[in-house]
């Protein structure tokens, strides 16, 4: 197994109706969250890790970018954590794209456009699932990647949030994903 780069680049992508585009992810860790991935595996720069992952995850072309948020959060992957320090230095970005969107196969359970109230909705089934004493591997698909409430809430997408609903996020996502780290995706 190896070990996370620890940096990621995570992608916000709008349609004319401010609706966000997001995937459903196909692995660990669960839930619906825009387009994401790691820089330092296996690009050269946050901006052509910015344009790989869009193209690879939802099939678009990256028409135009700029950098809104960045900073280490502690969330962990299903790659071994980063040493010396657990988690992601994140580069959030907005981005313009064109094409039709073709959601990756395996990577993805498939990609759409979300209004606010949607993405809402999936930020609050998140809380809840956490709040209710789900695990991280019992997330459901119709919910937010955990790290995505402090990702969407520093890009303003999330403004309601409090801080104790973030720790709660934070809690969720630094649990360590037991089965992925001893031999692989299911």
């Amino acid at each position: 197994m190896k070990r996370c780069c620890g940096t990621s680049i995570g992608v916000i992508i709008t349609d004319e109706q401010d609706r966000l585009l997001m995937i459903t992810r196909g692995w660990w860790p669960k839930g619906t969250a825009p387009v994401a991935g790691h820089v330092k595996d296996e690009h050269t720069n946050v901006a052509a890790a910015l344009v790989a992952e869009v193209e690879e995850e939802v099939g678009l072309a990256v028409t135009g970018s700029a950098l809104v948020w960045e900073g280490h959060l502690p969330n962990l992957c299903a790659s071994l954590p980063h040493l010396p320090r657990p988690g992601h230095y994140w580069h959030l970005a907005t981005a313009t794209a064109e094409g039709e969107i073709v959601a990756a196969e395996g990577e993805t359970k498939g990609a759409a456009f979300y209004d606010r109230d949607e993405v809402d909705f999936l930020a609050k089934a998140t809380l809840e699932h956490y709040r209710s004493g789900g695990t991280a591997a019992g997330q459901p698909d119709a919910s937010l990647e955990a790290v995505w409430l402090r990702l969407l809430f520093e890009a303003d997408r999330l403004p309601w949030l409090t801080e104790d609903e973030l720790d709660l996020a934070e809690a969720a996502y630094t649990t360590e994903p037991g089965e992925y780290w001893l031999g692989g995706r299911r």
